[in-house]
């Protein structure tokens, strides 16, 4: 990532977190609301959140769960609020991927991605991936909150001249592997209004997709016949 880059990154974290902080936890919550699904199926031990803001959403899988939960954001803001707010979460400031390093050796029953691949670089989506999936478990999920588009599209970002704005599928860099599939998407509008919830770029969705063991994910099969091999030895 671009030194400008980070940087304009950095300030639209702080941004977000003063335009948003009397809602931030108050409103309907539907990636809480899967958390609280998996939780039902195997009971979640720890928790990654990229993009967690002040960590409230932590805080609730905390209590609710038990899990032990970690957060990074790049708002300074943000994580000092969660720190004297949520002392017992670790929180800590950071870029992602780079700053992923953190817990580097640790692993995660759920990764949650809170709303950040619409403005990440996409030279490091990949980057960005293979660290998510180097620190999630296997059977483990990644719960990913963002902007769902049909096509492919960049348009610049209105709040910095240094970003542009990326949408698309926002499982393509983990489901192209065997080894992830989508287990669940709900889809719902960026605006209450009725008139414009046709429109795909008012869309956004909460994507689950689990980590299979190597095992399931690639079939076994026989071994090809060599063309080398004595016949009358077959």
């Amino acid at each position: 990532m671009k030194p400008e880059e980070e940087a304009s990154l950095a300030a639209d974290g702080d941004r977000y977190h003063l335009v948003n902080h009397e809602g931030i936890g108050t409103i309907a919550d539907p990636v809480f609301n899967q958390l609280e699904l998996l939780h039902k199926l195997t009971p979640l031990q720890s928790i990654l959140e990229i993009g967690c803001t002040t960590g409230f959403r932590l805080e609730k899988a905390r209590k609710s769960f038990g899990a032990h939960c970690s957060g990074l954001d790049i708002s300074k803001a943000a994580i000092s609020e969660g720190k004297n707010l949520y002392p017992k979460l670790d929180l800590q400031v950071g870029v992602a991927p780079q700053d992923l390093s953190k817990w580097q050796g640790q692993s995660f029953d759920v990764i949650v991605v809170g709303h950040l691949l619409y403005l990440l670089p996409r030279e490091d989506l990949f980057w960005f991936a293979a660290w998510v999936d180097s620190l999630l478990k296997v059977n483990g999920h990644v719960i990913l909150n963002d902007f769902l588009y049909p096509i492919d599209s960049q348009s610049a970002y209105v709040h910095s001249n240094q970003l542009n704005v990326f949408k698309g599928d926002l499982v393509d860099p983990w489901t192209w592997s065997p080894r992830y599939f989508l287990v669940g998407r709900d889809v719902y509008p960026l605006a209450g209004n009725a008139t414009t919830q046709n429109d795909p770029r008012n869309w956004q969705t909460v994507d689950t997709v689990r980590k299979l063991p190597i095992e399931i994910a690639y079939r076994q099969v026989s071994p090809p016949r060599s063309v080398h091999a004595d016949p009358a030895s077959q």
